[in-house]
């Protein structure tokens, strides 16, 4: 099992937020889908100015997106900023990064959203003013993102890897926060990679100790659509090099294992035929699977 106290949540949230753009958009600017549709394209944006001296990084990220549309008129740069401490939040410091990419991009229009991981009944503030003698010169508004229970149901019904991974923070219980991050991150669509490579992510953002992780791991072997996929082919797979894990799935024991499984999750509703189909693909392309076998397999799942 991996550490999660060897995970930064800084770049944890930029690889998921980057590897799912659109399913990023959907959980923080619904209203965005709504209006317009999927984007067309949407593709992360590197800051070209100097930025301020932020301290300490893994206290403060940003991650800016820009879709576009295909009728080309609408172009949207969704800039969500990730605090893990709440009482490091600096709007200053977002309105900064707001007016660079609004320069940098005068085409786009500029959504900014804080997302704050830590558990904390302090009220935040979203909103930044100046008036100068009686001048209002500044009116800044960002969509401020503290996740709790009463934000399950929308996450759940997103049906997305993002909100799958975020639940983890609306869960209070340690221990059922990570099972549902991962046992449903797992059920949607997606690479099974990716279910092991933001495990430690999940893990992190539950909060779990070190004892929660021993009861986690004998959870997830209780788990039908976990126990195979991830305990034996990833983990062991991880833990023994990608070479011999490949050479290992050769074996055919190994592969007719690997479908069995597939066939069972999809049998028991917990993963789709497509994502199984896609997964037995990527299993052909990757030397795990012999291709007769594969096609076989795929053929049998109807």
């Amino acid at each position: 099992m991996t550490d999660s106290d060897d995970v930064s949540e800084d770049r944890g949230f930029k690889a998921l937020f980057t590897a799912y753009p659109v399913e990023t958009i959907a959980v923080f600017a619904p209203e965005l889908l709504a209006e317009h549709g999927r984007p067309s394209r949407v593709e992360p944006v590197q800051q070209e100015l100097p930025l301020p001296d932020l301290g300490e990084p893994s206290r403060f990220l940003d991650v800016a997106l820009l879709a576009t549309w295909d009728d080309g008129r609408q172009t949207v740069i969704l800039l969500v900023e990730h605090w893990s401490e709440a009482r490091r939040v600096d709007l200053r410091r977002v309105h900064w990064y707001f007016a660079a990419l609004a320069l940098q991009h005068p085409q786009a229009t500029v959504f900014p959203v804080i997302l704050v991981t830590e558990p904390t009944t302090q009220i935040l503030p979203s909103r930044l003013q100046s008036v100068v003698a009686g001048i209002p010169v500044l009116d800044f508004q960002v969509r401020l993102v503290q996740l709790g229970p009463a934000d399950l149901p929308r996450l759940r019904a997103l049906q997305n890897r993002v909100a799958a991974l975020l639940m983890a923070l609306a869960i209070h219980d340690a221990l059922e926060a990570a099972v549902a991050a991962v046992t449903t991150m797992a059920r949607l669509p997606g690479p099974l990679d990716d279910v092991h490579r933001f495990l430690p992510l999940a893990l992190k953002l539950a909060r779990i100790t070190a004892n929660d992780e021993r009861r986690f791991r004998a959870r997830m072997q209780q788990e039908p659509q976990m126990f195979t996929i991830f305990d034996e082919v990833k983990a062991e797979g991880k833990a023994e090099g990608l070479a011999k894990g490949k050479a290992e799935g050769l074996a055919k024991g190994k592969a007719e294992g690997v479908i069995a499984t597939l066939r069972d999750l999809v049998a028991a509703g917990t993963l789709s035929i497509d994502t199984a189909r896609a997964e037995i693909r990527r299993l052909i392309d990757q030397g795990v699977l012999p291709e007769s076998m594969g096609a076989e397999a795929i053929q049998r799942l109807g």
